[in-house]
């Protein structure tokens, strides 16, 4: 601490257990001059405002609620960092902002171009299925009709068709009537790219560019960059059917404030209660706006980015197994706490003994698929095999090969006999 000749004292550092007020360009007004730490020259948990595309722990945005920029909460006077006027009273730090909110979406939702462009999106992979063959043979009164309804207010969801997979392990899959996912394609068009822009880039699942693929690469770098690194694995218990749609809508009117496009989405997923079913598109969206809760929170809270999550299983790559254990702990806690789910698996091991993630077991030096893939693999060509199956046979062959063929798998391909 000193004073210049215009009476300014300078007081440089943070203290080290408050991270909002740590690093080079941060002060802390009733720090006294010996509380000076080791966060000096940091910038820990700092964002300033002359770098507003350069945040805090390497995200874009800095350590905001949606990845939005967080001014630092500087006065006036910014010769440096931690002076102030003697005599004066430093303002308050800004409110975080919230981001954007998007009002008045309704309107392209429901607009006859996105509603072709969703029915467009709706057909793929259903052209042989009765609902598209019914809706197609009058598709243009369908989609002027479907708009009207849309207008009026007077659109109800039909009942889902809900049949279980037992594959990797049992599930309910609710399949909607054909004109109820072009519905759903038409509301996504619009505001998954809005929420797309929130989500961070640890993120993987069901986003454009994006995937399983790049998720086991992306984990693979993050073990090449670490020495001696550790792996926290987390898997959680029913994870659909365990979202809490009140804590979700809150997610979802952070960035949405049309209340009609609101109320749209609630024909889908209400408002109330818990879970949302498997097989819908905006369930996809749902889950993965869920899991941005804990995405923010291991970025903007505890600082940590080396991580990757696809759905609901999360990777966190660190130094230590201590360290990795406790975020576990922490981890678990604020999972229960705020999103109401607990772990159904989960693992601390060397990356030594293997990352598994997305279907592979990725090492730094190669990947390898899982043992659980490549059993289940044989059990379905041996089926399609023994009963003369050959269409089926040859459909599932070229959807493994290409999942395949992001590992090391040359020789397990040739001892199956399965090589294009």
């Amino acid at each position: 601490m000193r004073k210049s000749g215009r009476g300014v004292i300078k007081l440089f550092g943070g203290d080290r257990n408050n991270a909002a007020s740590s690093g080079s360009r941060c002060s802390n007004w009733n720090n006294a001059a010996w509380n000076s730490n080791w966060n000096i020259g940091l910038r820990a948990a700092c964002d300033d405002q002359q770098h507003p595309r350069r945040g805090c722990h390497g995200v874009r945005g800095g350590p905001s609620h949606d990845g939005q920029h967080t001014p630092a909460g500087f006065g006036k006077h910014t010769t440096r960092s931690g002076e102030r006027r003697v005599g004066h009273r430093p303002k308050a730090a800004p409110a975080i902002p919230m981001g954007k909110r998007h009002k008045n979406v309704f309107d392209a939702v429901v607009s006859r171009d996105n509603l072709w462009r969703a029915y467009r999106k709706a057909a793929q992979g259903k052209r042989d299925t009765v609902g598209y063959l019914r809706f197609r043979q009058n598709e243009a009164a369908n989609i002027a009709r479907l708009e009207e309804m849309l207008q009026a207010g007077s659109y109800v969801p039909g009942e889902p068709r809900r049949f279980m997979i037992h594959e990797p392990k049992p599930r309910q899959i609710s399949a909607m009537p054909f004109v109820d996912r072009v519905v759903q394609h038409a509301l996504c068009n619009v505001i998954e790219p809005i929420f797309d822009r929130v989500f961070l880039p640890q993120s993987y699942a069901c986003r454009r560019g994006k995937g399983t693929h790049l998720a086991a690469i992306a984990v693979q770098a993050m073990l090449r960059k670490t020495p001696n690194a550790w792996v926290l694995k987390t898997d959680f218990s029913r994870y659909f059917a365990s979202i809490d749609r009140s804590v979700l809508h809150q997610e979802i009117r952070r960035k949405i404030a049309c209340r009609r496009t609101l109320d749209l989405i609630e024909t889908f997923i209400p408002a109330d209660g818990k879970g949302v079913p498997i097989g819908n598109l905006t369930s996809q969206l749902a889950a993965n706006i869920y899991g941005h809760i804990l995405d923010r929170w291991l970025v903007h809270r505890i600082g940590i980015t080396s991580f990757a999550r696809y759905m609901d299983d999360v990777v966190v790559i660190g130094h230590s197994a201590e360290a990795m254990r406790l975020l576990h702990v922490l981890m678990g806690s604020f999972a229960a706490s705020t999103m109401g789910l607990r772990f159904s698996h989960w693992s601390v091991q060397p990356a030594s003994m293997g990352a598994n993630f997305c279907g592979y077991r990725i090492w730094p030096t190669h990947k390898l698929l899982r043992r659980r893939s490549v059993a289940m693999a044989k059990r379905k060509i041996a089926r399609y095999r023994k009963y003369g199956d050959a269409e089926s046979l040859e459909k599932f062959l070229a959807s493994w090969r290409g999942h395949a063929r992001w590992a090391n798998t040359y020789n397990l391909l040739n001892r199956m006999g399965v090589t294009a």
